[in-house]
C-alpha cells in the first residue's frame, strides 16, 4: 500500500469489495492498535473505502510507531 505524507501525517486509502470486508479489516487493525496502544484515525466513505491516518499526537509528529503500525496495516491488507 502506498502511504503518503499529507499535512505531516501518514495517510493511505484502502478499497474493498464489500462493507463487510472493510469492517473485518478494520477490526484487525483495531485489535493490533490496541495491542501497541497506538490508534489510527479512520474514515469510511462511499461504503467501500477506508482512509487511515497515522500521527503521534503526543509527539506532534510522525514517529517510528506510526511507521510500525503502517507496516502492520500493510501486512494485514495483503
Amino acid at each position: 500500500m502506498e502511504w503518503n505524507v499529507i499535512d505531516e501525517k501518514l495517510v493511505a486509502n484502502f478499497n474493498f469489495k464489500s462493507q463487510t470486508e472493510l469492517v473485518q479489516f478494520l477490526l484487525k487493525v483495531a485489535n493490533y492498535a490496541d495491542e501497541i496502544n497506538h490508534h489510527p484515525d479512520c474514515k469510511i466513505h462511499k461504503a467501500f473505502q477506508l482512509d487511515i491516518t497515522l500521527y503521534s499526537h503526543d509527539k506532534n509528529k510522525i514517529t517510528k510507531l506510526d511507521y510500525q503500525l503502517a507496516q502492520k496495516i500493510d501486512d494485514l491488507f495483503h
